[in-house]
C-alpha cells in the first residue's frame, strides 16, 4: 500500500494553491488513510482546487496517479479567447489576449475537422469561446458531435452563427445548465424558444444584447426554466411589465436578474407580483422603460435578500429608496448614480438603514455635506464611494471620512475650506451629527406622495423642525 504523505508529494509552488482551500491537516493525515478510494477522493478534491487556481499542470508530473487523476480534470474545462471586437466595442479592463490564445483556439478548430478525437472529449463538460466572429453554424455542428456531455456553453461576443445552431444545441444537450449568448446578433425567438424548451434546466441564462429577442421569448424561459438562478437581458428592446413579473414569479430560485437599458411598455404592474423573491443582485441601471415606480418598489418589497442593485440613471423618486431603506438591510453594493430626483435625506436613510452597504456610488446626486457626514458616523467601513459630479461638498465633511475609503471622481477644485460651499442648512444639521444619538429614521412604508409627505412631517418634527404643506 502506497502510504506517502500527499504533502510531501507536492511540488512546493502548489501548496499556496491547495492550501487555501483544503486544510493543511487533511493532507497531512492522507497517511492514515488505508482506503484506496478515500484516497482518491481526497486527490480529486486537490485536483479541483489547482484547477480552480490554473496550475494543476506541474501536478501532472507529480506521480503516474496524479497524472492518471488529473488528465481528464484538464479536459473538463476549455476556455478559448479570440481577439475580436465590433465596432465601438471594448475588451472588459482584465482582458489579456496572448499568442497561445490564438494558437490553442485554431488547434481547437483544426480537431473539430480531424475524423480521429482526443481520448478524453466524452469528459468536457464546460466549453468556452468568447470573442470569435468566425463560430460559423458548421463548426458549433462539429462541436456537439464532438462533445456528448456539454452543461455549460459560454460564447459571449462570439458570432457567426445564427438559429441552426441553436436547434443543435437544444437537440443534443439536454441537460445544458449554463449559456452565454451575449450579443448573438443572429438569433430570434425562434432558436431561443427551441433551446428553452429542451434544455430545462439551465440555471444560468445570458441572452444581453441580443436584439431580435422579443417578449415572447421571456414568457417561454417563464414556462419551462423554473430552475433558474441568473438571467441577463440588458438592452433588451421590447419587453413588458407582465414578463418581467412572469419570470419573477415562476423562477424561485431566481437570485440574479439583470435587465440594464432595456426599453419597452412598463408601466404599473405592482399587483402583479405574488411572492417573496430571493433576489440577491438587480441591475436595473438606465431602463428607460419604467414610466413609474410602481413596479421596482414592488421587486424591492418582495427582495429582503438583496445585495447588489444598480439603478443609475432613471428618473425615480423617493419611493424607491424608501423601500429600499426599510426592506433592504443586507445591501452591499448601491449604484444610484444619476438619480437626481432622490433627495438627500431619502438617500441618507439609506445609509443609515443598510448596515453592510460597502460600494456606494453617488454621481451626480443631489447631496451635500450632509451626506458625506452620514457616511462618516455611520458607515465608516465603506470600501468604494464614487462622488462624480458632487460639488456642493466642503472639505471639512470629506476630511470626516475614513482614510481606507477608496474615493472615485471627486474633483477637489470644488472642495472649499470653509462651510460656504455646502447647503445654508448644514450648519443646523451639524448639532445632529456632534453627538452620540443618531438622527432619527423615517418610519412608515410611503405607499403614495402624501404618505411620504406625512413621514417626511413626522421626521422634521423629531428634529425640531416643520415643513409647511
Amino acid at each position: 500500500m502506497h502510504t506517502d504523505n500527499l504533502l510531501d508529494l507536492l511540488p512546493p509552488e502548489l501548496i499556496p494553491s491547495i492550501s487555501k482551500y483544503l486544510p493543511e491537516r487533511d493532507l497531512k493525515n492522507a497517511r492514515n488513510i488505508n482506503n484506496i478510494w478515500e484516497r482518491e477522493e481526497l486527490l480529486e478534491q486537490i485536483l479541483h482546487f489547482l484547477l480552480i487556481d490554473k496550475s494543476l499542470y506541474p501536478a501532472l508530473f507529480v506521480c503516474r496517479s496524479w497524472y492518471r487523476c488529473a488528465v481528464p480534470s484538464l479536459w473538463k474545462y476549455i476556455k478559448l479567447k479570440g481577439n475580436d471586437l465590433k465596432c465601438y466595442h471594448y475588451f472588459p479592463d482584465d482582458y489579456t489576449y496572448q499568442e497561445r490564445d490564438r494558437t490553442r483556439l485554431e488547434r481547437f478548430v483544426k480537431i473539430m475537422c480531424e475524423k480521429h478525437k482526443p481520448a478524453y472529449v466524452s469528459n468536457v463538460t464546460h466549453l468556452e469561446i468568447t470573442y470569435y466572429h468566425s463560430l460559423s453554424d458548421r463548426k458549433i455542428k462539429n462541436i456537439v458531435d464532438t462533445f456528448p456531455n456539454i452543461i455549460h456553453l459560454n460564447f459571449k461576443e462570439s458570432i457567426g452563427f445564427g438559429n441552426r445552431s441553436l436547434f443543435i444545441i437544444a437537440e443534443s444537450y439536454l441537460n445544458l445548465r449554463y449559456l452565454n449568448l451575449w450579443d448573438a446578433e443572429a438569433i430570434t425567438d425562434k432558436g431561443l424558444c427551441a433551446i428553452v424548451r429542451s434544455c430545462r434546466n439551465l440555471e444560468h441564462l445570458n441572452i444581453s444584447y441580443c436584439r431580435n429577442i422579443t417578449n415572447e421569448s421571456l414568457f417561454v424561459i417563464a414556462d419551462n426554466c423554473h430552475d433558474l438562478q441568473e438571467f441577463h437581458f440588458a438592452e433588451a428592446r421590447r419587453i413588458t411589465d407582465k414578463s418581467i413579473c412572469c419570470i419573477l414569479n415562476s423562477c424561485p430560485n431566481l437570485r440574479k436578474f439583470d435587465i440594464a437599458y432595456s426599453k419597452g411598455k412598463i408601466k404599473n404592474a405592482s399587483t402583479l407580483m405574488q411572492r417573496c423573491l430571493n433576489i440577491e443582485y438587480l441591475d436595473f441601471a438606465g431602463v428607460m422603460a419604467f414610466y413609474d415606480d410602481a413596479l421596482i418598489v414592488a421587486i424591492i418589497r418582495a427582495s429582503p435578500n438583496l445585495r447588489h442593485l444598480e439603478i443609475g440613471g432613471n428618473d425615480i423618486g423617493d419611493e424607491v429608496t424608501e423601500a429600499l431603506a426599510h426592506t433592504c438591510q443586507k445591501l452591499e453594493y448601491f449604484d444610484l448614480s444619476g438619480c437626481t430626483f432622490i433627495s438627500e435625506l431619502s438617500i441618507c436613510n439609506v445609509i443609515r438603514s443598510c448596515p453592510k452597504i460597502q460600494h456606494l456610488s453617488l454621481g451626480c446626486c443631489n447631496i451635500t455635506s450632509t451626506t458625506i457626514k452620514e457616511i462618516a458616523r455611520s458607515r465608516p467601513n465603506l470600501k468604494f464611494l464614487d462622488l462624480e459630479g458632487c460639488r456642493n461638498i466642503s472639505k471639512k465633511a470629506m476630511d470626516q471620512l475614513n482614510s481606507n475609503i477608496h474615493i472615485e471622481n471627486f474633483d477637489e477644485d470644488y472642495c472649499s475650506d470653509s462651510e460656504s460651499s455646502s447647503s445654508e442648512t448644514e450648519s443646523e444639521d451639524e448639532v445632529a451629527y456632534n453627538n452620540d444619538v443618531p438622527p432619527p429614521i423615517i418610519t412608515g412604508t410611503a405607499e403614495t406622495p402624501n404618505d411620504f409627505i406625512t413621514a417626511f412631517n413626522d421626521y422634521l418634527r423629531q428634529v425640531g423642525g416643520t415643513l409647511p404643506i
